[in-house]
């Protein structure tokens, strides 16, 4: 006998759970409803495998493990769609412990289904090895305030052999109305989710950094203008190479190109997707825009103080002081800074999160470069069309990807750039 997560009730295996039932055999009254929970059970399906575990329970089984999911377990507004997907499509995506082999990974082992119905059938099922990212695209946009089931279960297997050690299975709910205006809370980068730093042209670093997440660099594969090596590194480095926790994809690893390229792709497509011209729908804030104000300041709303929303700049962006963005007790809740030219930092500027704004949730489109400055605190992802720069001791909770339109170099000197949830960073980089 096994207990069920979530229910007072014991439960034999095999049983199907999908936020309402038991499927028929598995102690169901003779009406075909369980005795406990009222449930139908006639038009269920076998969705959750038997031994599957929910998010935060430990796995008995040695083997490859699913660690984070978007959109995440209990998400109770999770968008419709996906910005940038084909036909409103939406991306939900699992990250694993460890490599695993693509092709076991496919519509019969990662699956989605509304609760209580049939499995969806997916544009496509896709695995990324750099990120350890498995992406399953919906063919149409998800039905608004309605619970979903999600399950990753074997046949999956790594790249040895090694099958899951234990399926794994996640619910959430969409929005009482589909998604509008700027991208939802699983706004995803796809293949370049798990990325920190991108660059077409190339990585120079001047002093002790650390990088907490991958790296993408293609096609300049140079780190300070040597070339890296084809084994996930910086390499050499000319002797100041970043302390990196994660790997380098380029076009020498881990395969000529495929996977660097599909990086490079999706986070273009998501530059694009953020643009001015996609979202067009915005606040606008006055030109050669200086945002923030000294630290004790009164917060006042379009100059140190901001609420959910999209806003654009027809100049550029300098966040100086203190930067207060305020998701009003929603931690699903966007914010979308557009600037038709740079994006960028005075010396020690700090971004402040307030009633549960997430850096990751956070975009900052510069129409051309980003520099932040000596010591800036920075929150939120980059998205450049050409350089990024980051001065001494400036760091940042957010992907920063340099190149998204046109070449674009990234610069460090002894900085600290983290994926936002990455299990190296700082616990309060979410």
């Amino acid at each position: 006998m096994k207990k069920f997560t979530g229910y007072s009730r014991t439960l034999s295996w095999p049983v199907v759970v999908l936020l309402g039932g038991l499927a028929a055999g598995c102690g169901g009254g003779s009406d075909g409803r369980d005795p406990v929970l009222g449930a139908s059970v006639a038009n269920l399906i076998l969705l959750v495998p038997p031994g599957a575990i929910a998010p935060g329970e430990a796995c008995p089984v040695a083997g490859p493990q699913v660690t984070n999911s978007n959109p995440t377990n209990g998400n109770l507004s999770a968008s419709t769609s996906t910005s940038g997907v084909a036909n409103n499509g939406k991306l939900v995506t699992a990250t694993f412990s460890e490599s695993m082999n693509a092709a076991t990974i496919n519509a019969a082992t990662f699956k989605l289904a509304p609760t209580g119905s049939a499995a969806l059938t997916p544009t496509s099922v896709t695995y990324d090895d750099a990120s350890k990212v498995a992406t399953l695209t919906t063919a149409s946009p998800l039905l608004p305030n309605t619970a979903y089931t999600a399950v990753i279960q074997k046949p999956i297997a790594n790249s040895t052999g090694t099958q899951l050690g234990c399926s794994y299975t996640w619910t959430f709910k969409t929005a009482a109305t589909a998604a509008a205006g700027p991208p939802s809370s699983s706004f995803n980068f796809g293949s370049a989710a798990m990325y920190a730093i991108a660059s077409t042209a190339g990585v120079t670093n001047a002093a002790a950094t650390t990088i907490n997440g991958n790296v993408v660099l293609d096609p300049n594969a140079t780190c300070n203008a040597v070339q890296i090596p084809a084994d996930g590194t910086f390499g050499l480095c000319d002797g100041k190479a970043p302390t990196l926790n994660g790997k380098v994809a380029s076009p020498l690893f881990p395969d000529p190109g495929v996977t660097s390229g599909k990086v490079k792709a999706d986070l273009r497509a998501a530059y694009i997707a953020l643009s001015p011209a996609i979202l067009s729908r915005s606040t606008s804030i006055p030109a050669g825009t200086t945002l923030g104000a000294p630290a004790g300041n009164a917060l006042v709303a379009g100059d140190n103080y901001f609420t959910p929303g999209v806003y654009r700049s027809s100049t550029s962006i300098l966040v100086t002081g203190e930067l207060t963005l305020d998701a009003k007790g929603d931690p699903n809740a966007e914010f979308v800074f557009q600037s038709s030219s740079t994006v960028g930092s005075a010396p020690s500027a700090r971004i402040v999160l307030a009633g549960g704004a997430k850096a990751s949730n956070v975009y900052w489109w510069a129409g051309s470069a980003a520099t932040l400055t000596t010591s800036t605190d920075w929150q939120g992802n980059i998205l450049a069309s050409d350089n990024v720069t980051m001065q001494l001791g400036a760091n940042s909770c957010g992907r920063l990807f340099a190149g998204a339109s046109t070449d674009g170099a990234f610069v460090l000197d002894g900085n600290v750039v983290s994926v936002p949830g990455n299990s190296s960073g700082p616990a309060t980089c979410q």
